[in-house]
C-alpha cells in the first residue's frame, strides 16, 4: 500500500536531501538531479513571505534508517511548481509514479484554492524520455528551456584583469551586506524596496548555508560592488555550482561579471572540484556569452512543463 509522506522536520532530513541529491548526481542515470547549492539557495533566499520548509515533505526509506527514498517541494510562489527527488534506483517504477502523482494531486488542490489555473514542473533534462513521457501521459507540455552549461576545471584558467579602482575578493559577508544586496537588487532589477530586499539578504548571511568566502565580489575603493557570484561546491562529486551570478546595470560591459566568475573558477580547483556548472534560461544572450567567455559550454537544455488545471 502506498504511504503518504510527512513533513520535513529538522536539519536531519535536510541532509537527507542533499545526499540523496549528490547519490542522484553520481548516478548518471538520465535523471537531471539538482545541485545541493540549488536547495540552499531555494530554501534560504526563498521568495518575500514564503517560507519553503513549510511545503517540504520527505519518505524515509523503511530499510534504511536515515535515507530518505523521495522528498518534495512544493512550490507556492510566482512558478507554482512542485519538484519530486526520487533515489536513482526508483527511476520510472511504479512507486515513482505514485509519488508524483501525489504531488501533482497536492499541489493542484492548493493552486485551484488560491485560484491560480497552471500547475508548473522544471528541471527536467531535454533527452530525459522517462519523464517526458510521465509528464506527458498527465497532460503537461514543454514551454520553456534553459541551457545547462558545464566546464571543466582540469582546464587551463585564463587570468582576466579588472578596470582601474576595482579588485576581485570574497565579499565581506555582513560588514557589507546593503553593498552586496544592492548589486544584486540591481543585476536583477529587483521592484522590493531596498530596505526589504536588504533584510532579505541579511538574513540569507546569517543562514548556516552562507560562507562568505564562495561569495566572490568585484568592489570599488569607494565600497560600491559592481559584479558578483555565489558558488556551491559539492566535495562528493567535486561538481560546482554558480547561483547566483550578476552584474550591476551601473557596471556591466567592463569585465567584471567575467573577472568575478574567473577568480571563482580558481578558488573552486584549489578547493578540490574537478568540474563547474551553471544554467540561464535559452533566451539569455548576454549570460550565454558571459558563461563562454568563461570556459563553459551548452551540453543540454533543462525543460519546463506546464499543465491547466482550470477544470
Amino acid at each position: 500500500m502506498f504511504a503518504e509522506p510527512r513533513h520535513f522536520r529538522d536539519e536531519r532530513d535536510l541532509d537527507g536531501m542533499r545526499s540523496l541529491l549528490r547519490a542522484g548526481r553520481r548516478s548518471k542515470n538520465g535523471t537531471y538531479y539538482v545541485h545541493t547549492g540549488d536547495i540552499n539557495w531555494w530554501l534560504y533566499y526563498p521568495s518575500f513571505g514564503v517560507n519553503l520548509f513549510e511545503h517540504l515533505y520527505v519518505w524515509d526509506d523503511p530499510s534504511k534508517p536515515g535515507r530518505l527514498l523521495a522528498w518534495v517541494l512544493l512550490g507556492y510562489d510566482s512558478y507554482s511548481t512542485f519538484d519530486v527527488v526520487i533515489q536513482p534506483e526508483l527511476r520510472g517504477t511504479p512507486l515513482a509514479l505514485e509519488m508524483v502523482n501525489w504531488a501533482e494531486q497536492r499541489m493542484t488542490g492548493i493552486l485551484r484554492s488560491l485560484g491560480k489555473d497552471t500547475i508548473r514542473v522544471m528541471w527536467i533534462f531535454e533527452d530525459d524520455t522517462v519523464m517526458d513521457e510521465i509528464l506527458r501521459q498527465r497532460g503537461f507540455q514543454p514551454y520553456a528551456a534553459d541551457v545547462h552549461m558545464v566546464r571543466s576545471l582540469d582546464e587551463p584558467i585564463q587570468v582576466s584583469g579588472t578596470p582601474d579602482g576595482w579588485t576581485v575578493r570574497a565579499c565581506g559577508g555582513l560588514e557589507e551586506v546593503e553593498a552586496r544586496a544592492a548589486a544584486q537588487h540591481g543585476a536583477f532589477g529587483s521592484s522590493a524596496p531596498m530596505d526589504q530586499y536588504v533584510g532579505r539578504f541579511r538574513h540569507f548571511m546569517q543562514s548556516g548555508v552562507y560562507n562568505p568566502e564562495w561569495d566572490m565580489v568585484t568592489a570599488r575603493e569607494d565600497g560600491k560592488i559592481g559584479a558578483f557570484c555565489i558558488t556551491w561546491p559539492d566535495p562528493l562529486n567535486r561538481v560546482g555550482l554558480f547561483e547566483p551570478v550578476g552584474t550591476h546595470p551601473d557596471f556591466q560591459r567592463k569585465g567584471l561579471g567575467k573577472a568575478v566568475m574567473l577568480e571563482s573558477l580558481r578558488s573552486l580547483r584549489e578547493n578540490g572540484m574537478r568540474q563547474a556548472i551553471v544554467s540561464t534560461a535559452e533566451d539569455n544572450e548576454p549570460g550565454i556569452k558571459l558563461y563562454e567567455a568563461a570556459g563553459f559550454r551548452i551540453v543540454n537544455r533543462l525543460m519546463a512543463y506546464k499543465k491547466n488545471i482550470a477544470n
